[in-house]
């Protein structure tokens, strides 16, 4: 591919990040409207939101075999336009509950895009250098896109474009996703790798179902607490899950065409990787939708003053993204290490000061600093995971590191979300626990950092 393709088609793959993640956090400042709009209860809001994670979660790693079976840029395409066609039926809702189906569709759509994204970047830059600042920049716009999503969410509730204006946070993605899809058909190169074998229909059932029956226990957990249900489903997971992995482990030595190839998980720098990502994106995640809550409800922001907060989090994030990316061959993994000090830190400002509104005006700077620790780590972790991945793995690698970072949405919600929201129920400093919470989140993430430190200067190729 010509040098000027090559990073034209980087552009165009990273529209998929860019839109999947705005779709997650989007929604965050909107809830009050939505609920209001469909006069509907708490618990089927909070579904707008853990129904795309669902459908997201669920066929990420289907989404990547599907791409090595039947081609990179067909499924790409196929997802961006599912994608856009989801986004205005969410946007055309008449129902709370057609809303919350739309959205699982939404993410099933999205589950289809980011594989082939990850996979299109790993086969088009060949050239490691090139390859890490392509990867860089891929983390890059998951931040920008979480900080994105907040805005937006709340910019578009408070301008009354058109009567019902949270509409607009959905359907803004038509646009862009048609544009996307256009592109994508003129300068896109297809690249399959896989030949022969059927495409493992049993794996997909066992996987569907097991991180189904995961991701809806842990959503519920907030609501119910670990009732009956949830821990049936928990079990129910952990069955199949057993299940799924014995199942291709047996087809990856038989050469078979497993759904997930066991091999894969021999790289211990791959695995180290995935408990850093479970770990910071949970904290992250139930950190984000924290604050949207507290902003509003304890400090007593409108929503659209409440996401211009989230820019100083953006400014911070970018002015450390790429110094980072310039500083990452010199200092390695330490200069990842730092940026989960600088985010421990802030956290501990905020638990300290945000329960009380006269400290409002402190929110800048306390989101700057969690912006320049953030953009410090978030853009190389994916680097990392992928970094002695073999092309063959690719596609696979890719869906199982963001299967890992959707879960670790709902692994930080269900467990951080569910503490803060007993806490204000119990009339205690529900942020501050929940912040110190995130920090023992964080605290994982440094030690597991350290770890794969010392594992790479033990193995430094």
């Amino acid at each position: 591919m010509k040098e000027t393709n090559k990073w034209l088609a980087l552009i165009i793959v990273l529209v998929a990040p860019l839109l999947s993640v705005i779709d997650v956090y989007i929604v965050n400042m909107a809830l009050p409207e939505i609920k209001q709009q469909y006069l509907t209860s708490d618990s089927n809001t909070e579904l707008v939101i853990s129904s795309y994670l669902l459908g997201y979660c669920v066929f990420l790693v289907t989404g990547g075999r599907a791409g090595d079976f039947f081609g990179r840029k067909k499924i790409f395409i196929i997802g961006m336009l599912s994608f856009t066609i989801t986004s205005a039926l969410c946007g055309y809702a008449d129902t709370i509950f057609q809303l919350i189906l739309f959205r699982f569709f939404q993410g099933v759509a999205a589950a289809f895009m980011i594989p082939q994204t990850l996979t299109i970047i790993q086969v088009t830059f060949r050239e490691a250098k090139e390859r890490n600042l392509a990867f860089g920049f891929f983390g890059i716009t998951l931040g920008i896109a979480s900080i994105l999503g907040q805005f937006l969410g709340g910019y578009f509730v408070a301008h009354h474009y058109i009567e019902e204006s949270w509409r607009l946070i959905f359907l803004i993605n038509v646009p862009f996703g048609l544009v996307t899809v256009v592109l994508s058909f003129f300068f896109l190169q297809e690249t399959t790798l896989h030949r022969g074998g059927k495409f493992d229909m049993l794996g997909v059932l066992l996987l569907t179902i097991a991180l189904g029956s995961l991701i809806y226990g842990l959503t519920l957990v907030p609501e119910e607490g670990f009732s009956i249900l949830v821990l049936l489903l928990l079990f129910l997971s952990g069955i199949l899950l057993f299940i799924f992995w014995k199942n291709q482990k047996r087809k990856t030595q038989q050469q078979s065409s497993p759904l997930m190839n066991t091999n894969l998980f021999k790289i211990k720098s791959f695995n180290l990787v995935l408990l850093v990502a479970l770990f910071f994106f949970g904290a992250h995640n139930s950190y984000l939708l924290i604050c949207a809550v507290q902003f509003q409800n304890t400090l007593h922001l409108d929503p659209y003053v409440a996401s211009q907060y989230f820019t100083f989090n953006g400014i911070g994030f970018l002015m450390s993204s790429f110094i980072a990316l310039k500083l990452l061959h010199k200092y390695g993994i330490k200069l990842l290490i730092i940026g989960c000090f600088l985010m421990i830190i802030s956290l501990v400002l905020q638990a300290f000061t945000l329960g009380d509104p006269a400290n409002v005006n402190y929110i800048p700077w306390f989101l700057l600093l969690y912006g320049l620790g953030q953009g410090t780590l978030l853009p190389s972790i994916l680097n990392y995971a992928l970094k002695k991945i073999p092309t063959d793995y690719a596609a696979l690698a890719g869906g199982v590191y963001s299967t890992v970072q959707q879960f670790s949405s709902a692994f930080g919600i269900s467990i951080i979300g569910s503490v803060f929201f007993y806490s204000l129920k119990q009339g205690l400093d529900g942020y501050s626990i929940a912040m110190s919470m995130a920090i023992v989140y964080l605290v994982f993430v440094a030690l597991f950092l350290y770890r794969l430190s010392k594992l790479n200067t033990a193995n430094p190729s």
